[in-house]
């Protein structure tokens, strides 16, 4: 068994640098510690909880249509399987693919083709063991799985799979694919069991940490502890995932003590930051907010005003003012606890001199005393004034729009918000109806950028910016077709220099998010966007 920590792992919310991105704090930032301690005796040693084996923990899901988890396209039924299913290859602490259920792999020399052995002796829930002709299935599936299933997208560029032994198997891709492995995080399903004539749709079968006991259609799904899980013991014996409705109910059943443990959607720091009798466990998420350029407009164009205006922009203080300091600074589209943003520096710190100095190289002056920048370029004259088109469904979104139009008027420019709903911010994307765009992705684990900023996704992807650069594109297509981390980190390190320079964004931040757990309980979780509930091994219960 592992040696599992006794007490949760308190995460100190202080001033870090992960890679190019920046975690800032102060002295009242609150720490990830349980709220309801008392201070009046500081000095006092606390005592620390023992961990035992047994107990209930229950989570939230919604209600399912399909327990199969490669049919399945509810995001809260996907973390709940995560506990009855393992994948080949899982991200390590820098999110970087390492192996699980996979012992050995060989990637040929073409980057075309990938050879994996499993481990031996890993057993399904039904008691067979887990075989090449299982994974060979299980890609089968997602192949001809309905598009809209949450694990189809992983094997898009899979061109087949074959069995060589009983614990050997290899793919073939449609191309050269440097992200081969980051793809192999669905989950393994055993083919006689889910081939079989019978319905197994809400009866799961897996290999992971817990087993399914029952199901009852609109209340709850049952798990209990797997004793022959791969990777040894669990303390939690029962898993009960109580079904709600949607994330308002969540919070009410947080709230009413009907589950022990959530991760709102929508995680608001300043008001969760007193709540009494939990404990927050932070982590970065993919959400990468950004600031768009639109280049059809000539002034955006120029590369001294787009610089100008990240340097115009605070980060740190839209950052301590609207996210209590929870939000990671970043020159890049790159999650912080990447292996791909070490040793990456902050380049466009917030600098008022800089920007109107390369306002000035831009040639823009006052020439008619209207107290509006101006410049003549072929003999039609260009104000320096720019529209930035934000969502106003999201007041954060709002606040950080209006920081920003403050921050670059005084700079110099002319700024009007384009404050629109979602449908109306959604078509003038569309339409390419904007100058300035404050937008927010939710981020792949994989780190291909060919959807945003090569050419060929201008008209029909999700350049809405317009940018076209021969250069990144050719960065973009080596990128992808990377066969060693070494070829891999040279090219993304090639991406990021050409971004940080010719900047088609501005970056802003990647928001952190936090799941809140009850203090009955303890023990370590290392969370993520995508999956919640990792490290749920570690974690006991005190009544």
């Amino acid at each position: 068994m592992r040696k599992l920590s006794l007490c949760m792992l308190l995460i100190i919310l202080c001033f870090s640098q992960l890679g190019g991105c920046t975690k800032i704090t102060d002295k009242n930032t609150i720490e990830n510690t349980k709220n309801n301690e008392s201070s009046e005796n500081s000095e006092e040693k606390s005592v620390e909880p023992v961990a035992s084996f047994g107990g209930e923990l229950k989570l939230l899901i919604r209600n399912p249509a399909t327990l199969n988890p490669l049919l399945n396209t509810d995001r809260t039924i996907d973390q709940m399987l995560k506990l009855v299913f393992d994948p080949l290859f899982v991200l390590d602490d820098n999110e970087k693919p390492v192996p699980n259920l996979v012992d050995s792999y060989t990637l040929s020399e073409a980057g075309t083709s990938i050879t994996i052995t499993l481990k031996k002796n890993i057993m399904f829930h039904n008691g067979t063991e887990l075989h090449s002709q299982d994974v060979v299935y299980t890609i089968n599936t997602l192949k001809a799985a309905p598009e809209d299933s949450i694990y189809k997208v992983n094997v898009k560029n899979y061109k087949r799979v074959s069995a060589i032994d009983n614990y050997t198997f290899k793919i073939y891709f449609d191309q050269p694919f440097a992200f081969s492995l980051y793809t192999m995080n669905f989950p393994i399903i055993p083919r006689q069991y889910y081939k079989s004539s019978e319905d197994n749709s809400m009866k799961p079968v897996g290999t992971g940490p817990y087993s399914f006991s029952s199901f009852t259609t609109m209340r709850e799904l049952k798990l209990v502890a797997n004793e022959n899980w791969f990777e040894g013991d669990v303390y939690v014996t029962n898993i009960k995932g109580i079904i709600t409705k949607d994330e308002e109910n969540d919070l009410n059943a947080f709230e009413q003590n009907i589950v022990d443990m959530i991760n709102p959607k929508k995680f608001d720091w300043q008001e969760y930051a007193e709540t009494k009798g939990v404990a927050l466990t932070e982590y970065p998420t993919y959400y990468y907010t950004f600031l768009g350029y639109n280049f059809n407009n000539r002034v955006l164009n120029d590369k001294n005003i787009r610089q100008s205006i990240a340097y115009a922009i605070n980060r740190e203080d839209i950052i301590k003012n609207e996210f209590l300091n929870h939000a990671y600074i970043t020159e890049y589209p790159i999650h912080p606890k990447s292996w791909l943003n070490e040793n990456a520096e902050t380049k466009y710190n917030y600098d008022n001199k800089k920007a109107k100095d390369l306002i000035s190289a831009a040639d823009f002056l006052d020439t008619d005393e209207d107290k509006i920048l101006d410049r003549n370029v072929d003999g039609t004259k260009e104000n320096l004034s720019l529209r930035i088109l934000v969502n106003n469904d999201n007041p954060i979104r709002l606040k950080i729009a209006n920081n920003i139009k403050e921050s670059l008027e005084k700079a110099g420019f002319v700024i009007t918000l384009d404050s629109v709903d979602r449908i109306t911010y959604n078509q003038k994307i569309t339409d390419k109806d904007f100058d300035l765009l404050l937008g927010e992705w939710k981020l792949s684990t994989i780190p291909d950028f060919t959807f945003a900023f090569h050419s060929t996704q201008i008209n029909n992807g999700n350049n809405f910016i317009s940018y076209n650069n021969p250069e990144m594109d050719r960065i973009l297509q080596n990128v992808f077709s990377s066969v060693t981390d070494n070829d891999l980190l040279n090219s993304i390190n090639e991406f990021k220099n050409l971004f940080s320079e010719e900047l088609p964004y501005f970056s802003l931040f990647f928001r952190t998010s936090a799941m809140i757990t009850k203090e009955r309980v303890q023990g370590k979780l290392d969370p993520s966007i995508y999956n919640n509930y990792n490290g749920i091994e570690n974690l006991y219960i005190v009544e």
